[in-house]
């Protein structure tokens, strides 16, 4: 062999190595949407008696009688002169894709002429187009509308159009995916892979490399252009998207962009998988181990009418789509096949393009299977969402509650530490309305905080921002810079929300997590929200705020509740700003309904607030002084945009605000009723109510091993629910006597049931120590010896950081209170159990200690 040839050889065999990370490209067609078998299975089974027969009777049915005769994509009868086609029609492409299936299914002589016709609108709409004119939205527009209709023609016609014709369309697909790839995948547009829009210009593209590679009428040059778009879309995908998208997905099925959003997101990536297992030797089902449990979304982000939970931009319904038919022929998997079951009847396959997506992708010999038994609580940590229901039936009620670890993902809200919950309709919503993307409702209203369930601390002479530019001063969440990449999630200053806990019990969920992050640093320095959901119908909600600079700065606290319909609050009206629309209450008690749902809250803490109603028609998305609306009115038999929130504030501004809110969830048989005592100390806040004592941490922080509740009525049996508690054993004392020894769950949670006597009570909850070291918690601060019997020692790991100490006995009473004191003097307290609350620097601890 001469050098030449060595040479050479080497350079062949380095390009195949080079090549080999590239799925190869599959010579046959076609290479999208749907493989020779499937279309080939269709035609044999259109005509055998079931539902696949039907599924296509009708769609033939609706496209010969509703489509074909559209006056602007009139192509009925066989003289083509007389045919119109408008690219304008928001049913063009649909319309493609109905004539090529029917075509492909039947070899019917019409309907190839009428795709060859189509095929040339194709041509002469990219030929004619001035994409250099276009504005950026449009232009994307038209790219994805060539894309479908231009690449499925190409694809599924190929061998059934004429020479020149398929040269063309090949040359102008070319030319169209050119200007696609320069303007929105080589520019800095293509850089970013947390982006819906830029996840779905490559998977346009990466389709349209897949239907040009080796056509026809390509030049050599071009050929290797193709190629070359198809290695570099692939790269983007591997190296950009999939590690978002495996981040985001996890093994529990997540999504970042917001429920409705994760949708439409899931059947365009299912678009991707296909395409590559159609068109290529690729697989990303099965290479991709969170693929299978994604299907999670259309349970968990779905309320019980079948419509998505509010969460980000758009709301939308379940029904069939090509990701439930796909889930279910290729992982058999029986949450997908119910899906399968149930949402491809007729009730849910009303119009022509569900049928289309029914008879493309269902698997018509599928098993008859019964609906899962699925966990009726879920948690995506990933994206910060907890999901509750009560059961599986349409009366449930559902509680949502969600914190993101990190921001801004695409279409994603300001509206961490916020909560929704839905019975029968929306009845705590989240507001506004999905009108245009960086609209004046948008930036101002809809995307901002003040339209979620959640805190605003509103300061006069804020200035926010929405994209840069100046927004209205809702009080609420900072503005986080847009996520380009895998690593900018993990950049500390993305950081916005914090899970603290996350719990689930046989009848309780409960989820603890921190926002602090999300707002200015120089507003608050903690906001903790617990929300803890009992089953079927209590939800209690504790918030911990820590607002910086009140003697100086405006700190207009404010807590948030959406409505869609007017609630009645009791109590007073004490300010009227505007008579209707903007009045305050002296009342701590709302009443809500929609539809056949209600609920009632009641505010327990702070022990004096006052509570403003605004909204009525010219206020529903009022901020600062301004009315937001939408550029079009919502559809409220569709949408719950909302009319009214109230907002919460207490009658005195103080470094700590604590927030306590009991809300009771009913409906036209059982109706909600507002209750619950504010119950609290220097150790335990919580509430009595329904005969059920709710023990949480007064100051906010968990690993508790003590709680305790004064003067608690008597003469009844009462439930205990206690929270935030190191796992373990533990005492429950009554009036200082142990009366039973129970352990908490895993979660911590320690449940019980006491009868009490008359008359008023001391309750403790208490761990039971077996060893010293189960006494002390991991802090920066020494506290020694333990047991103590003159003096107790407390030593910062930085002895010149300053320091507070507060002592409290066993049932909540202030011993002691003392700054930069390192030994204090014990020996006039009585044995037993002592708390130490600790302030170091602008943290606090706790720590306990025995006195002998």
């Amino acid at each position: 062999m001469t050098k030449k040839a060595i040479l050479c050889f080497a350079w062949i065999m380095l390009s195949v190595t080079a090549n080999a990370q590239y799925p190869a490209i599959n010579i046959n067609r076609p290479r999208i949407y749907a493989d020779s078998a499937r279309l080939t299975w269709l035609q044999q089974n259109i005509t055998l008696p079931g539902d696949c027969q039907n599924t296509f009777n009708a769609t033939l049915y609706a496209y010969n009688n509703w489509w074909v005769n559209d006056p602007q994509l009139y192509v009925l009868g066989t003289d083509s002169t007389l045919w119109t086609w408008d690219w304008n029609s928001q049913w063009a492409d649909d319309q493609v894709q109905l004539s090529l299936l029917i075509y492909k299914l039947t070899n019917d002589t019409l309907e190839l002429k009428r795709c060859r016709f189509i095929a040339q609108q194709v041509i002469d709409k990219i030929n004619t187009s001035d994409f250099g004119a276009m504005a950026w939205f449009p232009k994307e527009e038209v790219l994805r509308k060539m894309s479908t209709c231009g690449g499925l023609l190409l694809d599924w016609c190929y061998d059934d159009f004429p020479l020149t014709l398929r040269n063309q369309l090949t040359q102008s697909l070319y030319a169209m995916n050119r200007e696609f790839m320069n303007t929105y995948i080589y520019s800095n547009a293509g850089t970013s892979y947390v982006s819906s829009h830029n996840t779905w210009n490559n998977i346009y593209c990466n389709q349209n490399a897949l239907v040009l590679h080796q056509a026809s009428g390509l030049t050599p040059l071009q050929q290797d252009t193709v190629i070359q778009w198809y290695e570099d879309v692939y790269d983007k995908l591997i190296n950009g998207f999939i590690p978002c998208w495996t981040y985001y997905r996890d093994d529990d099925g997540g999504w970042n962009w917001g429920a409705a959003y994760a949708m439409w997101s899931l059947v365009d990536q299912f678009q991707l998988f296909e395409n590559m297992r159609v068109g290529t030797d690729k697989n990303f089902y099965t290479d991709l181990p969170w693929v299978q449990n994604s299907i999670n979304q259309y349970i968990y982000f779905i309320q019980p009418n079948e419509k998505t939970i509010h969460l980000g931009d758009g709301e939308t319904g379940l029904k069939g789509d090509r990701v439930i038919y796909l889930h279910a022929r290729l992982f058999n998997d029986p949450r997908s096949l119910w899906m399968v079951q149930y949402y491809s009847q007729p009730a849910y396959t009303p119009n022509t393009m569900d049928k289309y997506t029914k008879l493309l992708y269902k698997d018509f010999n599928m098993p008859v299977v019964t609906q899962p038994n699925n966990p009726l609580d879920w948690w995506f940590d990933k994206v910060g969402l907890s999901v509750s229901r009560s059961s599986w039936n349409n009366d449930a009620a559902m509680v949502t509650f969600y914190n993101a670890p990190s921001k801004k993902s695409a279409h994603e809200h300001r509206e961490n530490n916020s909560f929704i919950i839905f019975k029968n309709k929306p009845l705590l919503i989240d507001a506004g309305y999905y009108d245009t993307y960086g609209g004046s409702h948008y930036v101002n209203y809809y995307q901002r905080t003040i339209a979620h369930n959640t805190i605003c601390v509103y300061d006069s002479t804020d200035q926010y921002t929405c994209f840069g530019n100046a927004a209205s001063n809702d009080g609420g969440q900072i503005e986080s810079a847009a996520l380009q990449n895998y690593n900018d999630i993990f950049l500390p200053q993305n950081q916005r929300g914090r899970w603290i806990r996350y719990a689930t019990g046989s009848n309780y969920t409960y989820n603890v997590s921190d926002a602090q992050l999300s707002y200015d640093p120089a507003k608050l320095d903690f906001f903790r929200r617990r929300l803890l959901y009992l089953k079927p119908d209590q939800v209690i909600v504790v918030d911990h705020v820590h607002l910086k600079n009140i003697e100086t700065k405006q700190r207009d606290i404010k807590w948030i509740g959406h409505f869609a319909n007017q609630p009645v609050i009791n109590g007073a009206i004490t300010n009227t700003a505007v008579a209707g629309h903007i009045e305050t209450y002296d009342g701590k008690e709302y009443a809500v309904s929609n539809g056949n749902g209600n609920m009632a809250i009641r505010t327990l803490l702070p022990d004096s607030t006052s509570t403003t109603l605004i909204g009525g028609t010219g206020y529903e998305y009022w901020v600062d002084g301004i009315n937001y609306p939408p550029l079009t009115t919502p559809d409220t038999n569709y949408y719950t945009p909302g009319k009214w929130r109230i907002e919460v504030r207490p009658a005195t501004v103080e470094d700590t605000v604590v927030y306590l809110h009991t809300m009771h969830i009913g409906d036209n048989v059982n109706h909600a009723i507002a209750g619950g005592i504010a119950l609290k100390n220097n150790i335990s806040i919580g509430a009595d109510w329904n005969n059920t004592l709710y023990f949480f941490p007064a100051d906010g922080d968990t690993g508790k091993i003590y709680h305790v509740f004064n003067q608690i009525n008597g003469n009844r049996t009462v439930g205990i629910f206690a929270t935030d508690l190191s796992v373990g054993l533990y005492h429950v004392k009554v009036d200082g006597a142990t009366i039973l020894a129970s352990p908490t769950d895993t979660n911590g949670i320690f449940t019980t049931t006491l009868s009490l006597l008359p008359g008023n009570h001391t309750i403790e909850i208490q761990q039971v120590v077996t060893s010293l070291n189960e006494l002390t918690t991991n802090t920066p601060i020494l506290v020694y010896p333990n047991p103590a019997n003159t003096e107790l020692n407390i030593v910062p790991q930085s002895p010149l950081e300053k320091f507070e100490v507060e002592v409290y006995n066993s049932t909540g009473t202030l011993m002691l209170k003392t700054t930069q004191t390192q030994a204090i003097n014990i020996s006039a307290f009585t044995a037993g159990l002592y708390i130490l609350k600790i302030k170091l620097g602008s943290n606090y601890y706790t720590e306990t200690f025995i006195k002998n």
